[in-house]
């Protein structure tokens, strides 16, 4: 498959950028700074833009299978205007599967008292901006994939990465290597039975 990664550079991205070209993908990586990824990777097309800009994210939607966005909060508005930007790409090119990264953070009633806490105080303009992203997905017509990650840790692969039941509590102490994560995400991309559906997952 030719896949275009959104947030590259981060330490997902990175991983899932690995693993997509160790497993025979070709990938595109749209970022801003091109200097910080190996451009002469074989399978690797590193394309210099904006995730928040419609017409830089249109361009690098053109002839990809799906999308993967990876994006950390980057303050303000980030995701949900790289979001609405990839709900225009599909528009214009037909491009219509996305997995995307969002945060147990969001999930407000199923987080337990301290992760509310750690929520809302911490992690408040974040939630708002992936809230914000969520709906916007749901609400259009793409084949999306939310992915709710709890905590992500720098640990090794242990392909243990699982979803979680809808009546589990997501707590403070539950993590997941970032790894695992990807290798999740780049499943997911082919399974039919993610498409229009958020999944929590953990280790």
């Amino acid at each position: 498959m030719k896949l275009l990664v959104l947030g590259a550079t981060g330490a997902t991205g990175r991983l899932v950028v690995d693993q997509a070209l160790a497993a025979g993908h070709t990938v595109r990586a749209l970022v801003r700074s091109p200097q910080k990824l190996d451009a002469a990777r074989p399978g690797l097309d590193v394309v210099s833009g904006q995730a928040t800009d419609a017409g830089d994210v249109t361009q690098a939607m053109a002839g990809v299978d799906a999308v993967i966005s990876v994006l950390g909060a980057g303050g303000g508005t980030v995701i949900t205007d790289a979001t609405r930007a990839v709900i225009a790409g599909a528009a214009n090119t037909g491009v219509s599967r996305l997995v995307y990264l969002s945060s147990f953070a969001v999930l407000h009633d199923r987080l337990s008292g301290p992760a509310k806490a750690m929520a809302g105080l911490a992690m408040g303009a974040m939630v708002k901006d992936k809230t914000a992203a969520e709906d916007a997905l749901r609400a259009s017509n793409l084949e999306w994939t939310i992915v709710h990650a709890v905590r992500l840790t720098n640990g090794p692969t242990t392909g243990g990465a699982k979803p979680l039941p809808i009546s589990a509590t997501l707590r403070m102490g539950d993590t997941v290597s970032r790894t695992d994560v990807a290798a999740w995400m780049l499943a997911a991309v082919t399974d039919a039975s993610t498409s229009r559906r958020s999944v929590a997952i953990a280790g």
